[in-house]
């Protein structure tokens, strides 16, 4: 019986250390599609030109798109934020209310991009929340997606999982990308996009045939401008997306922002993507360095994505990097990114600092 006994302990013993040790394993940094997606030239003879696209929608946000940046001030007034992009257009970001959450890219005064994840907005012939069986039901879906530019082809080739979560699809002259949350496969945003900033951004493996259309050589001015607005987008996102899962928003921190900012930048310059900072070490230490107190901290990272919204939906879409994100005890955050790396630390306050 003592001999059971022992044997049960152990047993009992090995089981919690495989737990922890599964939970660490899990949690790995997110490396996205980017990280190994290919760009291949094509011949005339090898590339397909022919295919069928959706008729555009008549109604919804995906409208404006070619629209000038005048009517779009008609339509919702000043937006709340012009953000720079490194790929040469500006992000005006209207994040006054949640529920009412839109981005709008705009270049020589015209919007070339439409993006939202609020369950509000009108995004015809889609709905925010929307099943993946019905969009497949409804939406002309191939692995392999064209866009044309003049007398150039590009082909857009879509993964297995892309085909689950990162849908892209064709209207009559813009295409729409589908961010489906793997969780409970419902449509959780959706990007309406141009051509010509399809091609720039390469969010898929890429042929072409003609000339390769490449994003301009930001300064570094505009660098340093786009890394602030990319993390405070990833802010507004994960409050959009706490809304909609009936959470409460949490608040920004500027120290938290400024450790978050510092290891993106690290990472990015010494080449590494980890939660242990090869100078300043573990996340704990490096919040202990700057005097920042908490009950409890986590950090979600992530590189090889194209720009903060699909950094974030990356993060939605893996378990432990979603679980701290709509983690209620959570009630503070920052965040930071330094060209495609992208860091988020929330944390748990103590309850007299609360009470303060």
């Amino acid at each position: 019986m003592k001999t059971l006994f022992r044997i049960l302990i152990v047993l009992s013993f090995l089981a919690i250390i495989f737990f922890y040790s599964s939970s660490s394993d899990n949690y790995e940094p997110l490396e996205g599609p980017n990280t190994t997606s290919q760009i291949i030239p094509k011949t005339n003879s090898e590339q397909e030109i022919s295919q069928d696209s959706l008729p555009r929608p008549e109604t919804g946000l995906s409208t404006l798109i070619g629209k000038s940046s005048d009517e779009l001030i008609k339509l919702y007034q000043e937006p709340a934020r012009y953000d720079k992009s490194a790929y040469g257009y500006e992000w005006w970001i209207y994040n006054q209310e949640p529920d009412q959450f839109m981005m709008f890219a705009v270049a020589d005064g015209a919007v070339i991009q439409v993006y939202t994840n609020s369950i509000e907005l009108d995004i015809s012939p889609y709905k925010i929340g929307q099943s993946l069986e019905d969009i497949y039901s409804m939406t002309i879906i191939e692995s392999e997606v064209n866009a044309t530019i003049e007398n150039d082809i590009y082909t857009f080739t879509m993964s297995e999982d892309d085909m689950n979560t990162r849908i892209l699809t064709k209207f009559d002259n813009i295409f729409a990308q589908l961010y489906i949350d793997s969780e409970t496969g419902m449509l959780s945003g959706i990007r309406f996009t141009d051509s010509k900033s399809l091609v720039i951004h390469r969010p898929y493996e890429m042929s072409f045939v003609g000339k390769l259309l490449s994003p301009p050589s930001p300064t570094s001015y505009l660098i340093e401008e786009s890394n602030k607005a990319n993390a405070t987008i990833i802010y507004d996102l994960l409050n959009v997306f706490r809304v909609n899962n009936n959470l409460p928003i949490i608040s920004e921190d500027e120290a938290l922002t400024l450790v978050a900012m510092e290891h993106s930048e690290e990472m990015y310059s010494q080449s590494y993507l980890s939660h242990e900072s090869p100078t300043k070490g573990s996340l704990e230490e490096r919040l202990e360095s700057e005097g920042i107190l908490y009950k409890n901290a986590e950090e979600n990272i992530a590189t090889s994505y194209i720009d903060s919204i699909e950094a974030v939906h990356g993060w939605l879409n893996s378990s432990t990097h979603r679980k701290y994100m709509l983690d209620e005890s959570y009630t503070r955050v920052g965040s930071g990114t330094f060209m495609n790396y992208y860091t988020q630390i929330f944390i748990e306050e103590e309850k007299d600092e609360i009470e303060e």
